[in-house]
């Protein structure tokens, strides 16, 4: 088995700037309070930080819902992670002659996963699914990412709406977006 494509310090910086702007038009377009994400906490981790089950054969990145126990609570609380793939992200920019590209394609993805915490944790949604019912949660939340991106400037942004529309019907049934 040949080792897999970790992101470097670049990648790395342009994931951090990715995050931000998506947490941003995230929290704008659904009008989170300030505490929201105080309330529910997410943590986003790159392959070289995921256990070997947190690693997707396919998706670009996945939500996985976490309990913390708190003694001081009545029930647990959720966490979420965010397990970024590294690998299938390098993988499918590989294609792309053009790294102007990147940055808008990781704020696309960081957007499509916030969406997802928003929308698990506000139980607007279910977070365990049966097979059809996930893949209508991935057309949902694909239509509410492009919504929330809508208002962000950021070069090349509309390119990257469009390949990634191209590359999530190349999913299997079991990738998660």
């Amino acid at each position: 088995m040949q080792p897999q494509a970790v992101f470097g310090q670049e990648e790395l910086r342009l994931l951090a700037e990715g995050l931000n702007v998506a947490e941003d038009s995230v929290s704008d377009y659904f009008r989170l309070s300030e505490g929201f994400w105080c309330r529910h906490p997410f943590e986003v981790r790159t392959l070289a930080e995921l256990a070997p089950t947190e690693v997707a054969p396919e998706a670009l990145a996945q939500v996985l819902r976490l309990r913390q126990a708190d003694s001081r609570r009545l029930r647990n609380r959720d966490f979420w992670r965010i397990c970024f793939q590294d690998h299938n992200f390098l993988e499918a920019m590989e294609g792309q002659s053009e790294q102007e590209l990147f940055l808008p394609m990781l704020t696309y993805v960081m957007v499509h996963e916030l969406v997802h915490v928003v929308r698990f944790a506000t139980y607007v949604q279910l977070f365990e699914l049966d097979q059809q019912r996930r893949q209508a949660e991935e057309a949902k939340v694909h239509r509410l990412s492009a919504e929330v991106l809508k208002k962000v400037r950021l070069p090349h942004l509309e390119r990257v709406l469009d390949c990634y529309e191209n590359f999530a019907a190349t999913l299997s049934p079991e990738g998660h977006c």
